[in-house]
């Protein structure tokens, strides 16, 4: 991706701010900041909550609803978007190398001092990060563009760098990263937190009102990574019901790690003889391409699952303990991280697996 690829209309829908205030009011219980625009000014209504997917008999928790709807929110927001190639060249001093999503949740941008690389930003840009108390203990507070952002040096003795954070919900921020890479003996031509802080508040009003993977502002666009992980259950616990146990109803779990990730679990109890318990993890995800057969060191081998290239790794002789088959959503490869949209599901068994990787990459194509 280029950087003149991230374009920016005049004219933007706030339902990035709206879907603030509903993870404030409603997944978090804190009080919401006001949204920085009016629906009136071409808004709409906030993202429809994961609640409203339909589970059909499988159980949810109220904290994996509550998850549910938070990830909701989150797989509409455009990571790369929350970037601006132009302040951040004014900043880092040069141009704009790449703007890359580095996986579903997050993006790079470049700055290189150098021909070869080796001297250079790396800043990031990523949705849904965990917020942790340590992220605000003793922070630097920058107000900008209606909202608070903390911003703390990295850990001592990691690369040098910076970090902002502007807190989403009781659980969550929206983060900015920056990274200087050089000679471990050469000290960064700008100091960290400076720049970080800086960029920050150029960037502020992206933050303040997220922009949408549906406004289509960066390329490339990433259907994937905006798709409802736990949408296949329903079909699945139809075709899975064998593998309940008697006492037990089937649940979706969401355990707000990622946007992109759902579990169907039929048992809280291990299987007798099994490593793993009775469950269908479904991820979706940047990968390596499966078509390339890679092996991640368990026996493997190549398939078809709905016309796709897939491969099923068999890991339940190791301490895994599952199979896993991964299926390759689409070929668009990005070069700076040589990876593809990959749809994973992993099953006690790989008979299982693979007819759930039918179900799942059905639906996730659909």
């Amino acid at each position: 991706m280029s950087s003149s690829s991230i374009q920016r209309t005049s004219r933007r829908a706030v339902v990035g701010a709206l879907a603030l205030a509903v993870l404030a009011t409603g997944c978090s219980g804190e009080p919401a900041a006001p949204p920085s625009q009016n629906p009136e000014q071409g808004g709409g209504a906030a993202p429809a909550g994961a609640a409203s997917t339909d589970l059909g008999s499988v159980q949810a928790d109220p904290e994996s609803r509550r998850n549910m709807a938070e990830m909701a929110i989150y797989r509409t927001w455009d990571p790369c978007a929350l970037h601006d190639p132009t302040a951040a060249a004014k900043v880092f001093g040069d141009a704009v190398a790449l703007i890359e999503p580095s996986d579903f949740t997050s993006c790079l941008l470049r700055v290189n001092l150098d021909r070869t690389g080796s001297r250079g930003w790396r800043i990031y840009t990523r949705v849904g990060s965990p917020f942790l108390e340590d992220d605000v203990a003793g922070a630097t507070v920058l107000d900008a563009a209606g909202r608070k952002f903390h911003g703390k040096k990295s850990a001592p003795g990691s690369t040098p760098g910076c970090d902002f954070v502007m807190q989403t919900s009781k659980t969550k921020t929206l983060q900015l990263q920056v990274n200087w890479g050089g000679m471990s003996t050469e000290t960064p031509p700008k100091d960290s937190c400076e720049a970080a802080k800086e960029y920050m508040t150029a960037i502020a009003p992206f933050f303040a009102n997220p922009p949408l993977r549906s406004e289509a502002q960066t390329e490339p666009q990433l259907p994937l990574a905006s798709k409802d992980p736990c949408a296949p259950v329903k079909e699945l616990v139809e075709k899975f019901r064998s593998m309940s146990v008697e006492g037990e109803q089937p649940s979706a779990i969401v355990t707000g790690m990622s946007p992109n990730t759902c579990t169907l679990s039929f048992s809280s109890r291990y299987a007798p003889g099994k490593k793993t318990k009775p469950q269908i993890s479904i991820d979706y995800k940047w990968g390596i391409d499966p078509a390339e057969g890679i092996s991640g060191g368990a026996p493997s081998r190549q398939v078809q699952i709905e016309g796709k290239p897939a491969k099923v790794e068999d890991h339940t002789a190791r301490s895994l303990g599952s199979c896993m088959v991964q299926v390759q959503y689409d070929a668009m490869k990005i070069p700076a991280v040589d990876r593809v949209q990959v749809v994973q599901v992993a099953a006690p068994d790989c008979q299982t697996a693979e007819e759930a990787a039918k179900i799942v990459t059905k639906v996730a194509l659909a």
